[in-house]
């Protein structure tokens, strides 16, 4: 994924064609058909976005830049060669991309343009992408890695949507206050309208998953089990995460019973609330999920080993148990929304109600 603009200008001149006109077709590249000449039909639909807003896209697009990796995740799974998209613009992710997208690390049509947090301006004069999807952490950073506050991400995300105005900017996959399944059904119904040919299967996917969320849902309801989001971000720092936070799937489409009842259901700090094993063990949940996030988003790391293995928390039910379960951080944190993900944090539940 790693080019230079220099690389990226020589390329210019291969799909530059391909990427004007209502008319175009996608023949060529990605979007081949068996014998390479399937017309892809081009014409502008009205979509209504993650944050309802309506706006007008053509139908089919062949350079396109994706910024959530959930929406990546869920073409991928749908097959992503049938998009027709020729040229792809993904952001950067420090030693590639998460492996179950790893597909996309060395594909001769993605171009590197930013990251999850920052979208490269200059990435976009040079390709000039007829749709860009946005995610919920796009614009939450500046060139320079330093970190945005409200208002500067807002004043940066219009001149940036000024400035590349016949392109069309649509954002979805969850937001701060995360409802996967509500976030991942509005993702579908834009996608099917953009890529009609897909439509059918993302619709299946979607309704399977529903399917398997239920099951789910159903299990840990009759189980009458307790249960702790628990976030480790090193091996010292544990964060808790109860209804109404980023996680709140554990509790609402998981259907787990909170181990704080009383936990406000307004707690949406996306960082968690701070907690010592003092507290995990008064609350004495059947069962502790958690998020390591200190093996490079990978695997369960040190920090894992540390809960585990802590004299306190060590008192707790779900120790007692053998109830301590590691999440795939990738799927939780970084690619959340995408089917693949979602099937993976049902697999993840599966290790307790199973």
């Amino acid at each position: 994924m790693k080019k230079s603009l220099l690389a990226l200008v020589a390329v210019l001149g291969l799909f530059a064609l391909t990427a004007c006109g209502e008319d175009d077709t996608a023949g060529a590249g990605n979007g081949d058909s068996e014998n390479g000449e399937a017309e892809r039909v081009r014409e502008l639909v009205t979509i209504t976005d993650f944050e309802g807003e309506s706006i007008e896209v053509m139908t089919n697009p062949s350079v396109v830049a994706i910024y959530d990796f959930g929406v990546l995740d869920i073409l991928y799974n749908v097959g992503f060669e049938r998009t027709g998209i020729e040229t792809l613009i993904l952001p950067s992710s420090t030693g590639g991309l998460p492996q179950s997208l790893s597909y996309f690390d060395d594909a001769d049509f993605v171009h590197q343009g930013g990251s999850l947090f920052y979208v490269d301006r200059d990435v976009l004069d040079l390709i000039e992408p007829e749709l860009v999807i946005l995610g919920a952490r796009s614009f939450g950073m500046d060139a320079e890695g330093n970190r945005l506050e409200p208002e500067d991400r807002d004043e940066f995300r219009d001149e940036t949507v000024e400035r590349f105005d016949e392109t069309a900017w649509i954002r979805l996959g969850p937001g701060r206050e995360i409802n996967i399944l509500d976030d991942m059904e509005i993702s579908v119904n834009v996608l099917s309208a953009i890529f009609p040919e897909l439509a059918d299967d993302l619709q299946a996917e979607f309704d399977e998953i529903l399917a398997e969320v239920a099951t789910v849902n159903e299990l840990a309801s009759a189980s009458d089990s307790t249960a702790l989001f628990v976030m480790m971000m090193d091996e010292t720092s544990l964060s808790v995460f109860h209804p109404g936070s980023r996680f709140n799937i554990l509790y609402d489409e998981f259907g787990f019973t909170a181990a704080d009842p009383e936990a406000s259901l307004e707690f949406t700090d996306q960082h968690g609330l701070e907690a010592r094993a003092e507290g995990v063990l008064a609350l004495n949940p059947d069962v502790i999920f958690v998020l390591d996030r200190s093996n490079n988003m990978i695997g369960p790391g040190a920090a894992f080993d540390t809960i585990t293995t802590d004299p306190i928390i060590a008192e707790t039910s779900a120790a007692q148990n053998g109830n301590i379960i590691a999440l795939d951080p990738t799927s939780w944190y970084t690619i959340t929304g995408g089917f693949g993900a979602t099937r993976q944090m049902i697999e993840d539940m599966m290790i307790y109600l199973d």
